[in-house]
């Protein structure tokens, strides 16, 4: 009943009043939000079993009974993982009738994760986006632009659905070079940047020879970024660079700096979030379900990020709501950098069948300065074909993987190749394929 009536004043006697709904945040309760995800999570959990062929069929085959179920850990070892979005029809998990639908990259498997809304479902979660980005600063007489990649890719229409509530002035540049995007912003007087982090680094680069213009904040998505990083953007820009967190399966959207940047507020109204195998330090991997959603609900969604809730105070307005740190990496393998969304797949496909290098091969993500740099570290049967072996891989990437060639043609990242003689590369009995060397810049 509380959720019902929680329901009702924010959709009928709010509604789209962001500034009012910004002022009411710091007066909810603490103690409300919980009796709220309680009866929102047995809704959804009721609605999957009746509605959802995979749910109900994943129920049964484990012995679930939903009546006993009254929080997201009465599920025990029950998840949903990305490879059950993969191996599964995604009609398995429809509920309702999608209007909305997008993808991944694919450069993490060979099958993409498709995942469905409603456009009811995106105008709630805009609604909501809209509040964190009125905490920052944003306001109606904006002018905001944006250089996401629009491509399967449903961050932008998570920016589009909030700013429809903000009302800004708002263009889409989408992801064209930096160069380009220099010179035809500049008479637009835009004071807010929506970009990806290293895009963005270019962008400063060439700003920092040519010159910046005023900015309110720039907002970044997609990726991580070091702190260094940031106050080198925000030194050139003499702004402030905040960072947003989301994944396809949340609309893009899971939780927002505010100006304090310690932390993402999360939308606990809308998303039930467990931190699980968590370590001494609280860090565990990120689990979540949906709340809110009619068309492709999730219950206990494995993220593969690793990350904590941060349990000091927060004095912004969306003090009530908590927060989680900054992700510290990923269960798997997969890595997220200038290159694109990366794996030990990624590059099988690239190196497999190359007969001068040995099996034994290792590729590392590092830091150059700001930019990402990829380092195929390689086995050479021949010394002597070290160079030819750096540009058939480099080939390889542009007529195999275009995306990431596109990426590395506005300079998101810079290749590096070290070779070394058979036998050089395997210390132990498993040889990790790919390493993310940029996690002791992060913090």
């Amino acid at each position: 009943m509380l959720s019902r009536i929680a329901e009702f004043a924010d959709n009928v006697l709010i509604g789209a009043n962001v500034p009012l709904r910004a002022r009411l945040a710091p007066l909810i309760p603490l103690s409300v939000v919980p009796r709220i995800q309680k009866e929102k999570f047995r809704r959804v959990l009721r609605y999957v079993s009746e509605r959802s062929p995979f749910y109900r069929r994943r129920f049964k085959e484990i012995g679930i009974d939903i009546r006993q179920v009254h929080v997201p850990a009465d599920l025990g070892d029950f998840f949903t993982t990305a490879q059950d979005l993969r191996d599964n029809p995604v009609e398995e998990f429809l509920c309702g009738r999608p209007e909305l639908g997008f993808e991944t990259t694919g450069t993490t498997a060979t099958t993409s994760k498709r995942v469905y809304f409603s456009r009811r479902e995106a105008a709630d979660m805009g609604r909501d986006g809209a509040i964190g980005l009125y905490n920052l600063g944003l306001r109606q007489e904006d002018r905001v632009v944006d250089a996401f990649d629009y491509s399967f890719w449903n961050a932008p229409f998570t920016l589009r659905a909030a700013l429809d509530r903000l009302g800004c002035f708002h263009v889409t540049a989408a992801k064209i070079p930096p160069a380009e995007f220099y010179d035809r912003v500049r008479g637009y007087a835009f004071n807010v940047l929506f970009v990806e982090p290293s895009w963005l680094v270019v962008l400063t680069e060439i700003a920092r020879v040519r010159g910046t213009w005023p900015l309110k904040f720039i907002y970044t998505g997609g990726e991580n970024m070091s702190e260094a990083t940031r106050r080198y953007v925000e030194a050139e820009w003499k702004t402030n660079v905040y960072m947003g967190y989301g994944q396809t399966e949340t609309f893009g959207q899971i939780g927002s700096e505010c100006p304090a940047k310690r932390g993402y507020h999360v939308d606990d109204f809308n998303l039930s979030c467990e931190i699980v195998d968590r370590g001494d330090d609280g860090y565990g991997e990120l689990v979540y379900t949906t709340l809110s959603r009619h068309v492709m609900p999730l219950i206990r969604y494995r993220s593969t990020d690793i990350t904590k809730f941060l349990d000091e105070p927060c004095t912004c307005v969306l003090r009530t709501a908590r927060r989680l740190a900054k992700i510290r990496g990923r269960l798997d393998e997969m890595v997220n950098c200038g290159m694109g969304n990366l794996s030990p797949w990624f590059f099988e496909r690239l190196l497999d069948d190359l007969p001068e290098i040995t099996g034994d091969w290792q590729v590392g993500v590092v830091r150059t300065g700001n930019r990402d740099t990829i380092e195929f570290r390689l086995e050479l049967r021949d010394p002597a074909a070290a160079e030819p072996v750096a540009q058939v891989i480099k080939r390889r990437v542009q007529e195999r993987i275009p995306d990431s060639w596109r990426n590395y043609e506005l300079k998101l990242f810079e290749f590096g190749f070290r070779f070394v003689t058979p036998g050089a590369l395997r210390t132990g009995r498993k040889l990790r394929r790919l390493v993310d060397e940029r996690m002791r810049v992060w913090e």
